[in-house]
């Protein structure tokens, strides 16, 4: 019984002592310091009496290594984030080679512009993808290094997977140093990279110039239809369109364009202020223009903006004298006891009447040999309007007194800045902007007092003074039955009324200047000169039936009709725009994250040993870290404060042993793992 006994007692205490000698994670204190450590008798003895079972549950020892298929596979993974980081760099090196080229519906740069679109959600999912995992893996294989790894570089790396937490991990732990920099400047390029994504490429609309020729008429051309067959052929070339024109007064108040398309010149003694320059023209409704038709422009492309500089001239009429005669009837300015136009140069009159409402005198030169010249001028020619001031009567008693208008004709010559906006391939869908006006610096042109009146036919210098009297007769005639049905000239109603002139033809007011200012009068009088004078050199260049570049004429003393402009056309397109800061931003983060992708894939090449770090698990790994000082009342951030300069590895706490055991050690002579070949671990 003693002999049981004992064997009973030494048995007991040989467990006591091997209970004591345990580690909570499966170390063994006294063993790891013995070199090849040979078990006693007694622990031989109850080895042998342990359960056989138990031992089958326990993993059995194995070399550290990772599956070729794991390996593939995460290198491939690893692979394809590099690649498709790289994508944005070529991505953003493509755009920079098509910069400026067009961007049309089906072009590369449309396709580009719509990828750059989804490109920002792309970016950043694909940087922290990459960062995250990388950043990871640089603390997992550190830690297995000779060096091993803080607890400073561990916890950066750890919580600087995210922006937020790479900025909130460095103020955690008031690190600074170059880990704490450069993480926090990595993921600053997440948010720029992905800007730079969408904003590297824009389409713009951009206006490439063409020059082009187009053709105009030479407004400063004597009227065709003076005389002969050509009087009567201007009842109905000239005073149709002319009546059309007076009818669609109220609508061409505020275009610069007529009916037909035609360019209105503006007329720019309204706008001159002491300047001598170009004038802005003001678009508003109040801008008056020299007549109700306008210049035609001929080759106009079918597309694109077209910029030119526009010339022409136009009569002008100035009424210094604006008053009422109180006589019985009109003036005879044909009788030998007409006035005299008294400006020294013009001797006769050419008259005509708008029925027995208004009469229209137009001085004529002493000898007919008075041709136009740039060498000489003349005195202004002189125009008398009489007109009944409150409507006529059969009764002489009745007549009412008569407004008198004296004036004087003087050509202005202008040049005016254009740009037409081409609608369709028509001239007519022209829609024309007037931006600037001058008068003309062309020192070819006459003195202003010589007028279209002065100049005479190509070929006939000698024809009769009274050439002119066939202008008269057709805007005097243009609304023959007016008066016959008891109304209103519409000439006489345009003072009265420009708007509404055609179909007025009542009122007890004429023409009295109590009703109008000289200035007004003037405008008014000149602007139906003018229509008529434009339609009267070419009506069917005028109204757009006919192509003008085929107008043939005798060769004139003074110019040719056709005038050819130069002009510069403007093609509206959208294009392709690199932006440089960006496409730099662009490429910096594309090849950062490339490179970081390919340093994250070999780090996981070479890193053998689990990887545990980030996640529970490692509270379940064996570890051997001695002589740490600390408080349990700590949070994971002061453990992490505190002893942020600790040295950690993953190495072998058991290097002496058959097998090895990998744990968290902070003593450097443990062994890494994979610095022996073959080893196996349990």
């Amino acid at each position: 019984m003693s002999l049981l006994r004992k064997l009973r007692v030494k048995k007991s205490k040989s467990h006591d002592v091997r209970q004591s000698k345990r580690t909570p994670y499966g170390a063994v204190p006294g063993e790891e310091n013995q070199p090849n450590p040979r078990p006693s008798s007694e622990s031989q003895y109850y080895t042998t009496i342990e359960p056989a079972e138990i031992d089958e549950q326990k993993p059995q020892p194995q070399p550290l290594r990772v599956s070729h298929l794991d390996r593939i596979s995460r290198l491939l993974w690893d692979l394809i984030l590099a690649v498709i980081a790289s994508l944005f760099a070529v991505f953003g090196i493509w755009i920079s080679c098509i910069d400026g080229k067009p961007a049309g519906p089906d072009s590369v740069g449309s396709k580009l512009f719509e990828v750059s679109q989804y490109a920002p959600t792309v970016f950043p999912v694909l940087f922290a993808a990459i960062a995250g995992s990388s950043i990871k893996s640089i603390a997992s294989w550190r830690i297995q290094t000779t060096a091993g790894a803080t607890i400073g570089l561990v916890e950066q790396c750890l919580g600087s997977q995210t922006i937020t937490g790479a900025i909130l991990t460095q103020i955690r732990l008031r690190a600074v140093n170059f880990l704490a920099i450069f993480t926090v400047v990595l993921w600053c390029l997440s948010p720029l990279g992905s800007q730079a994504s969408l904003r590297v490429i824009s389409i713009v609309p951009s206006y490439p110039g063409n020059p082009i020729e187009l053709t105009t008429l030479d407004t400063f051309t004597p009227y065709q239809y003076g005389y002969g067959q050509g009087v009567t052929e201007a009842v109905t070339a000239v005073a149709n369109p002319m009546i059309a024109s007076l009818s669609a007064a109220s609508l061409l108040a505020t275009r610069n364009q007529d009916l037909w398309g035609n360019i209105r010149f503006p007329v720019i003694e309204n706008l001159e202020k002491n300047n001598t320059g170009w004038m802005d023209i003001p678009r508003n409704d109040n801008m008056t223009y020299s007549s109700l038709v306008g210049v035609p422009v001929i080759g106009l492309p079918s597309s694109g903006n077209t910029s030119f500089t526009l010339p022409g001239a136009y009569l002008s009429i100035s009424c210094p004298i604006f008053d009422t005669l109180h006589q019985l009837n009109f003036t005879n300015f044909t009788g030998p006891d007409a006035p005299s136009p008294g400006n020294g140069n013009d001797c006769s009159w050419s008259n005509a009447w708008g029925g027995h409402q208004f009469s229209l005198a137009l001085s004529e030169p002493c000898s007919g040999s008075l041709n136009a010249s740039m060498t000489r001028t003349r005195n202004a020619r002189k125009l008398v309007w009489e007109s009944w001031d409150r409507g006529y009567a059969n009764s002489v008693t009745n007549r009412s007194p008569i407004t008198r208008a004296i004036c004087d004709l003087t050509t202005t010559y202008v040049d005016v800045n254009v740009t037409c906006e081409s609608l369709a391939g028509s001239q007519s869908t022209n829609t024309c902007n007037l931006s600037s006006t001058r008068r003309s610096v062309d020192t070819t042109h006459f003195h202003k007092n010589w007028t279209i009146f002065d100049v005479n036919l190509p070929g006939d210098p000698k024809l009769p003074v009274r050439y002119n009297q066939g202008f008269m007769y057709i805007l005097t005639t243009l609304f023959p039955h007016a008066e016959q049905n008891g109304g209103l000239e519409p000439i006489i109603g345009y003072f009265i009324d420009p708007y509404h002139a055609v179909g007025n033809f009542f009122g007890e007011n004429l023409m009295s200047p109590e009703t109008t200012t000289p200035k007004i009068f003037g405008t008014r009088l000149s602007q139906l000169f003018n229509s008529v004078l434009y339609l009267g050199i070419s009506p069917s260049a005028f109204t757009g039936s006919v192509n003008m570049t085929q107008i043939t004429r005798k060769q004139s003393q003074i110019k040719d009709i056709p005038i050819k402009l130069a002009a510069q056309n403007i093609h509206l397109q959208k294009v392709v725009r690199c932006n440089r800061s960006w496409l730099a931003v662009l490429i910096v983060s594309s090849v950062v994250i490339f490179c970081f992708a390919l340093v994250g894939a070999y780090l996981h090449i070479i890193t053998i040993g689990p990887d545990l770090l980030g996640s529970i698990s490692v509270a379940l790994l064996q570890n051997k870290t001695e002589d740490i000082v600390g408080s349990s009342t700590w949070s994971s951030d002061e453990w992490s404060k505190n002893l942020r300069d600790t040295k950690l590895w993953l190495g072998d706490v058991q290097p002496e042993a058959d097998f090895g055991c990998l744990a968290i050690t902070t003593v450097a002579q443990d062994v890494p793992p994979g610095s022996i070949k073959g080893r196996l671990y349990k």
